[in-house]
This record gives C-alpha cells, sequence and structure tokens, in this order.
C-alpha cells in the first residue's frame, strides 16, 4: 500500500467503530480509557526492558531476576483477595489511585538497584501493588459504566491496552538500542511518570451517579459462593488459549518439521492485529448473563477446534500444506480469545455483588492467575510428549469447561446480588466512591 492511500475497510471499519466508541462514551469512560494506555505503556516498556536493565546494569545473575519476578508472582497472589477488600472498603477509584502511586514510586526506585537484597525488597514491595491491581480495576469499569456499557467499555480498554504494549515495545527497543545506562534508567523514571498520570485520571473521574452503600452489611465472601467460585474455575481452563499461543504453540512450530521455524513469531503478531481491531465488535451481542454463558461456550468451541487445526498442521511435511492449517489454528484460537474475554467480562461482573464487587473481582482474577502459573507447566508436557492425544485431550477439557459455563449461567438472575444486607447505616461519599464497612 503506498503512501497516503486509504487503509482497506478491513481496517478502517474496526478502527472507526473504536474511535466512535471512545468519543461517544462519557468523560469519565475516556479518563479510564486513557488511564489504561497510559498503564499499558509502562507495562509494555518494562516487560520488555526489565531483563536487560537487571542483568546488564543492575549486575544481577538471569537465576536472580527470574526468582525475584517468581517471589513478586507470590506476593500478588497472596495479597490480591485482600486488596479487593480494601477496594470495597475505600472505593476502586480511591484504592487505584493509591496503587498507582505506589507504583510510580517503586518503578523509580528501581534506577538505585545494585545489588540483589536491593531489588529483592524493592521488587516486593512493588508487588504490592503492581501485582493486586487488576480486580480493582476492573471493579473501577462497573462503578463508571452502566450494565449494559460495561462488557463494551472493557473491550475499548482491551484493545486501547494492545495499542499501549504494543508501543510501549517499540520505545523500550530503542532504549536497548542506545546501550547506555543512563538511558535505561531515564526510562524507568519514564515508567513511573505513566503511573502518575494514571493516578491523575483517576483523579477526573467523578461518578455521576453514585449510590448509597451501608456502611454495614453482612459480607459475602466470594470463595464461600460455589457458583462463582465453580465460574472462575471454568473460566481458567478457557483462557488456556493464552498458554496455548504464547508457549504451546512455538513449541509445537519449532517440533512440527513441515512448519519453519522462522514462522514462530507470525501467529502472536496475525492474533495481536485481529485482537487489537475486533475486540469491540465481538462483544456486540453478549449483554446479559445468559448470552455470556453461550459466548463461553462458542469460545470454547473454537477452541477445540483450534486444537484440530494444530493437530492436523503436523500431519504434512510440506510448509505450504501445514501453514495454511496451521493459520487457520490460530484464527479459531484469535475468536475464542476474544468470546472468551468478552463472556468473562460479563459473567464476573454480573455475578459479583455490587457492595463486594472488588473483592469478587479479585479473586475470578486468581483463577487467571492460576491458568499462567498452572498451563505452561501441564501443555507442553501433555502436547509435545503425547501429540495427537494432547491435543484432544484439550480439546475435550475445553469443550467440557464451555458446556458447563453455558449451564452455570442460566437464567438472568446472578447470584451474587441475591445477598440480603442488614443495614443500620447508609452513606454516600461525596466522590461517588463507593465505602463498604
Amino acid at each position: 500500500m503506498t503512501a497516503g492511500a486509504p487503509a482497506p475497510e478491513a481496517v478502517k471499519g474496526p478502527l472507526r467503530r473504536l474511535r466512535e466508541a471512545v468519543s461517544g462514551s462519557s468523560t469519565a469512560e475516556r479518563a479510564l480509557v486513557v488511564s489504561c494506555l497510559s498503564d499499558s505503556m509502562g507495562t509494555g516498556l518494562f516487560a520488555a526492558l526489565a531483563a536487560i536493565f537487571f542483568t546488564r546494569i543492575s549486575g544481577l545473575t538471569p537465576t536472580q531476576f527470574a526468582l525475584g519476578l517468581s517471589l513478586a508472582g507470590a506476593v500478588g497472589f497472596v495479597l490480591t483477595i485482600p486488596m479487593g477488600v480494601i477496594g470495597d472498603r475505600f472505593g476502586a477509584r480511591r484504592t487505584l489511585i493509591v496503587l498507582n502511586l505506589w507504583r510510580a514510586a517503586g518503578f523509580a526506585c528501581y534506577i538505585f538497584v545494585t545489588s540483589f537484597p536491593v531489588y529483592l525488597a524493592v521488587v516486593l514491595l512493588t508487588a504490592v501493588a503492581d501485582r493486586t491491581a487488576g480486580g480493582v480495576s476492573q471493579a473501577i469499569v462497573a462503578d463508571v459504566a452502566g450494565d449494559d456499557r460495561r462488557v463494551r467499555l472493557m473491550a475499548v480498554v482491551r484493545s486501547v491496552r494492545n495499542v499501549g504494549y504494543a508501543v510501549g515495545g517499540l520505545v523500550a527497543g530503542l532504549a536497548i538500542a542506545t546501550d547506555r545506562p543512563w538511558v535505561f534508567k531515564a526510562t524507568l523514571l519514564g515508567i513511573a511518570l505513566f503511573y502518575v498520570l494514571c493516578a491523575g485520571l483517576l483523579m477526573r473521574i467523578k461518578l455521576s451517579n453514585p449510590v448509597p452503600v451501608p456502611l454495614r452489611t453482612k459480607r459475602k465472601w466470594a470463595f464461600r459462593d460455589r457458583r462463582y467460585l465453580a465460574f472462575t474455575g471454568l473460566n481458567s481452563l478457557l483462557t488456556l488459549h493464552v498458554t496455548t499461543l504464547n508457549v504451546l504453540l512455538p513449541l509445537w512450530i519449532l517440533a512440527t518439521p513441515g512448519i519453519p521455524d522462522t514462522f514462530v513469531a507470525v501467529p502472536l503478531i496475525v492474533n495481536t492485529v485481529i485482537v487489537s481491531l475486533l475486540q469491540l465488535p465481538a462483544t456486540r451481542h453478549i449483554s446479559s448473563l445468559p448470552g455470556a454463558g453461550r459466548a463461553a461456550f462458542a469460545s470454547a468451541a473454537m477452541l477445540a477446534l483450534a486444537a484440530c487445526f494444530f493437530l492436523v498442521s503436523s500431519w504434512w511435511d510440506d510448509a505450504a500444506a501445514a501453514i495454511p492449517v496451521l493459520i487457520a489454528g490460530v484464527l479459531a484460537l484469535t475468536v475464542a480469545e476474544m468470546w472468551q474475554a468478552a463472556s468473562s467480562w460479563q459473567i464476573s461482573m454480573d455475578l459479583a455483588p455490587e457492595g463486594n464487587r472488588s473483592q469478587y473481582l479479585s479473586t475470578f482474577n486468581l483463577g487467571n492467575t492460576a491458568e499462567r502459573v498452572i498451563g505452561p507447566a501441564v501443555l507442553p508436557a501433555l502436547v509435545i510428549t503425547f501429540r495427537s492425544w494432547g491435543w484432544l485431550v484439550l480439546a475435550v477439557a475445553v469443550l467440557g469447561s464451555g458446556c458447563a459455563t453455558w449451564w452455570l449461567t442460566r437464567g438472568d438472575r446472578a447470584a451474587g446480588n441475591d445477598v440480603t444486607a442488614v443495614v443500620e447505616e447508609t452513606a454516600v461519599v461525596p466522590d461517588g466512591s463507593s465505602a463498604v464497612g
């Protein structure tokens, strides 16, 4: 395509819908979207920069660097639900403002890391905020948008986040190319500023219709809600598309003679472009609990189909035959990802009672964390070792999860909203944030 030529309609349409969705949003929604863009740019920068900075500039060994990240993940796992409880108590918006300022301070302190003990102290303190913000962030979407716009807003946020990750990675590449310590440190300070910007944007969000929230309630805990826990576990299986794309598929390509090794990066590129453009349209018909359940089943069916395509791609030694089948599998996997993401947003928020939403959504995010811990250990061993049988086991497992999720979401009532609060006093926080004591 020559410079100045119009973009293909296949690209212009999704981009126009995304632009219209953002421009048609409320001021609070636009501030939240820009905040998420800033967050993702900082995240993308650090992800691309961290290994080189800590091993070349800070003098850590690769083992020390990896150990710190593992311990940070453990801290995040343990503190995610307590942070969700804090979000319910003081309001998701206020809590996330503090977490972003905490993250900014932590990333700024990375420039002082010159030894493993200092690195460990900073990475663990930063993890308290950085690894626990997910559930609180999703709760803000529920606070800012109405029931009919939450999934759509989450789709906009996800598309914008993908753009932020890509831009952050590009900027990190420029910093790495200089190979100068002061550039690395300046970039880390820039990441800290991104999180300060996030906090500033969140401060601008004023909820227009604050809902009276009881100061004293009979709290419902997510880990005692069998329906919510069941959905969280089933969704963990449905999110195996993450490990399949990022870990399993590259290993499968390297182990398949008919597919050249240079093709390893192509599935991730195809997936990222399609999700960035089409995540918003993929949410169009998902606006109710039963509809989300049907979408979860459809996602499972597409992921199972993708597994079958990947299996079939190994039947040919000729790249001309194997690659089209593999690409068909990547397309099916990408559709599965978009439907799974949209359905999980709707179900996780519909089943979460309003007064305990941050805690519930934090519990839900633990399921995603578990997939990222267990999936890379289990899936490659299953598929690379057992080949055909491994793909078929994956297909059956996700299909069963999709069926169970569909059954779990029958009817329009959300289980979490059946909780009866014992109200003694009612208060409205002036800025619209909820406080539950």
